[in-house]
């Protein structure tokens, strides 16, 4: 309950005001120095061009910039990095939400979204506050320049290459403000031994509950956590501004969840069967994990209401609308849809390797980039057997609808958390309706 208060308040004031970012200007990430700096359209030539980036994404981000002076580019670049302090964070995010409603602000931003349930915030064990806490929502707002044009004449992007539902999430009828770097599905990968029909798959929660797979319904049992929000698909329409998700469907979901304890079996509480113990999210790393392996794994994505699959994503790039250096903002953001980052392979100048270790921050460990043929290719390239390629192929084709986590999926899985786990004296109808109520509020806002 003290979650979902922390939420709403954060919701109520994220912006109420806007402001700057801690930057560094060497070519390697220096000793926080307390120094700050903004940018804004009335920035002179020869100014640099200001990137704000998450405090993951600090190491790649100089890595990058190095591997361009390399190749002769003389482009100046500043990266604004956002504070993993807590409060520090939110001074940052105030003052710079300020410059942005004010015209000014950073050429362009590379960051994280919330991923509810992925605890980044060690000293209140939520996720960090995000700069945009909906970035759909924000993209309606027209916050962020139109890309439509530079994205479609970049080679680089090749927008074709990439995966089109969830690039799709940044598009609007006005155009295409948002790039989807990196996105993630909830999955469990799995042993296909232990299931009765080593090619099952299910498309509803209620065919799953119904099935004969009792293994399958044992393991769920002990991590229902893994189906929230993403069993629900996508939670609003941002073009009419409403609240896709209702009471009714949201307690069923509830409902449904908690119907798998009845399978709760101290036998599947560990499983072996589950790869790497079972995480939630299907990442980049995983994939080239399994390319190791000589046992072939089943990956069972988390159906939505619909029986397909709803992606998430979680590392997206935007250009302010007020950018002093929209062309050079986009020179380095395309970067990040190289073929030589997505593989790890890297860049060689001059017998120098550059974005060998690329990880889209720390998103390797918990999506995959959008150029995802191009990883899995790779990674049969790489030795994926055959099973667990076609599985793995087999999920993705399954997504049918994605979105950016935002406040909204937060407010989700908080609900679940505090049912689950907290049990409070509250009945589930009127700690969903409460919720619903305050998502309604949020998307008004």
């Amino acid at each position: 309950m003290k979650k979902l208060a922390l939420l709403l308040t954060v919701c109520l004031l994220a912006w109420s005001a806007f402001a700057g970012c801690q930057t560094q200007d060497t070519p390697q990430p220096p000793e926080p120095s307390g120094s700050e700096a903004s940018a804004s359209s009335t920035a002179q030539e020869g100014d640099p061009v200001v990137l704000c980036i998450e405090d993951s994404f600090e190491q790649d981000a100089y890595e990058l910039e190095n591997y361009l002076k390399a190749t002769g580019v003389e482009t100046e670049y500043e990266f604004l990095v956002l504070p993993n302090n807590t409060e520090d964070r939110e001074t940052e995010l105030t003052r710079l939400r300020t410059e942005i409603m004010a015209g000014g602000g950073p050429d362009a931003f590379i960051l994280n979204a919330t991923i509810p349930g992925y605890v980044t915030d060690l000293s209140t064990m939520e996720p960090r506050e995000a700069l945009f806490p909906n970035v759909e929502k924000s993209m309606y707002s027209h916050l962020f320049l139109d890309l439509e044009d530079m994205a479609q004449s970049s080679e680089i992007i090749d927008l074709e290459s990439c995966n089109q539902t969830v690039m799709d999430v940044g598009v609007t009828e006005d155009g295409r403000f948002l790039l989807p770097l990196t996105y993630s599905l909830s999955a469990l990968i799995l042993d296909p031994s232990i299931l009765s029909d080593p090619a099952y798959v299910f498309t509803t929660l209620d065919e799953l509950l119904q099935s004969d797979e009792e293994a399958l319904k044992g393991i769920m049992a002990w991590g229902t956590f893994r189906l929230f929000p993403d069993c629900l698909g996508l939670l609003a329409d941002y073009t009419d501004q409403n609240l896709l998700v209702t009471q009714d469907s949201l307690q069923q979901a509830i409902e449904q969840a908690d119907a798998f304890s009845a399978f709760q079996d101290e036998a599947y509480s560990q499983s072996p069967a589950l790869y790497q113990g079972g995480g939630r999210f299907i990442g980049a790393n995983h994939l080239m994990s399994l390319a190791r392996e000589e046992t072939e794994y089943a990956v069972l994505p988390i159906p939505n209401p619909q029986g397909g699959v709803t992606a998430a994503v979680t590392f997206y790039a935007a250009i302010n609308a007020n950018a002093a250096h929209p062309q050079e903002a986009f020179d380095f953001i395309e970067l990040l849809y190289s073929p030589e980052l997505v593989t790890q392979q890297g860049f060689e100048v001059n017998g120098m390797h550059y974005g060998t270790m690329f990880d889209y921050g720390d998103n390797g460990f918990l999506a995959i980039p959008v150029k995802d043929r191009l990883l899995l290719q790779y990674a049969e390239d790489s030795g994926l057997l055959p099973g667990t390629l076609a599985s793995f192929q087999g999920a993705l084709d399954r997504i049918d609808s994605a979105k950016v986590y935002s406040d909204l999926d937060l407010d989700i899985y908080n609900l679940y958390e505090t049912w689950h786990f907290e049990r409070p004296e509250e009945s589930l109808e009127e700690l969903v309706d409460r919720t619903v109520s305050t998502m309604e509020m949020t998307l008004a806002e």
